[in-house]
């Protein structure tokens, strides 16, 4: 069957209507959608599997433990996948009729987001080039910037472990980083990130995109990290780009079960556990000089 193959000069692939073609439909920057409590159980002699078990962890009257999500919605998305520059870790997506909305811990409002999805023949504007296949599904839109993946990189191997076999680091020569938010004049609480950095070009802002991710427990001594000096609690993963390269990130699993045991002949701020290493993410990487910003 005759097909269109569309070339730079320099031979880079623009499109081919043999393969499956993504184009930007939303860019912007992420927004405070809502907050999640984290949960703690009520007693160690009931039974965990049980909801009823658990309770919000409270700190005082009126002060609770709650992991802020960020995020955006597009209308009429198909199959969308969205590309981040700064942190954050996609806690779940939400439809209600024919939007759909994104919702990512460990994020801000300097959080920015490129959303594509399978292109589309609901844009006004001319001239254009569109083309479309046997069954009549449109397979490329001039008028819709398309998605260049520039690279593909593995999140690397987990970093040495501590005296009690667990990991000091989420990935080798990462580095943790205990983000302090407060919840009152009195109170403040920790939220652990381990990240990596990955040098890619100087000068060159990247975003990325991770198709699935891990989650890990989180052991977090650092200052200012809730009851009783400690905590331990669930995190998931994240990538992101920069300027220069992109990252690797674990942080908190917004609405985790939390717990505070006892740490004796600990020696280290932070460890994590429970890391599956039998399979890595690859993550997706973009340039965003590409694509404009704001975007629909």
């Amino acid at each position: 069957m005759a097909h269109l193959v569309v070339s730079k000069d320099t031979g880079e692939l623009l499109f081919d209507t043999d393969l499956i073609s993504y184009g930007l439909i939303k860019s912007g920057y992420l927004a405070y959608s809502q907050s999640w409590t984290r949960r703690m159980l009520r007693s160690i002699h009931l039974d965990p599997n049980n909801g009823a078990n658990w309770f919000p962890v409270v700190v005082t009257v009126n002060e609770s433990y709650d992991d802020r999500l960020h995020g955006f919605t597009v209308a009429n998305a198909i199959c969308p996948v969205v590309f981040l520059v700064g942190p954050g870790t996609l806690s779940g997506t939400s439809r209600s009729g024919n939007t759909m909305t994104f919702l990512y811990a460990n994020a801000e409002t300097s959080t920015r987001f490129y959303c594509f999805d399978l292109m589309a023949d609901n844009i006004p504007g001319s001239p254009y080039l569109k083309t479309w296949d046997p069954t009549g599904r449109i397979t490329f839109n001039s008028l819709q910037p398309p998605m260049n993946v520039v690279a593909a990189i593995q999140a690397p191997g987990p970093g040495a472990l501590d005296f009690f076999g667990r990991y000091k680091t989420c990935y080798a020569n990462g580095y943790n980083q205990s983000v302090s938010r407060p919840i009152s004049s009195r109170n403040n609480y920790s939220n652990l990130h381990s990240k990596v950095n990955i040098p890619l070009s100087p000068g060159v802002e990247y975003a990325a995109y991770l198709p699935w991710s891990r989650g890990v427990g989180i052991n977090d001594l650092f200052p200012y990290n809730g009851y009783d000096n400690f905590s331990q609690y669930g995190g998931n993963e994240g990538a992101y780009g920069y300027v220069g390269g992109i990252s690797f990130m674990f942080g908190v699993a917004p609405g985790t079960t939390s717990a505070g045991p006892s740490v004796a002949n600990q020696v280290v701020p932070c460890s994590f556990f429970n890391l599956p290493t039998d399979r890595y993410p690859v993550a997706l990487v973009i340039q965003t000089s590409s694509y404009p910003f704001p975007y629909g």
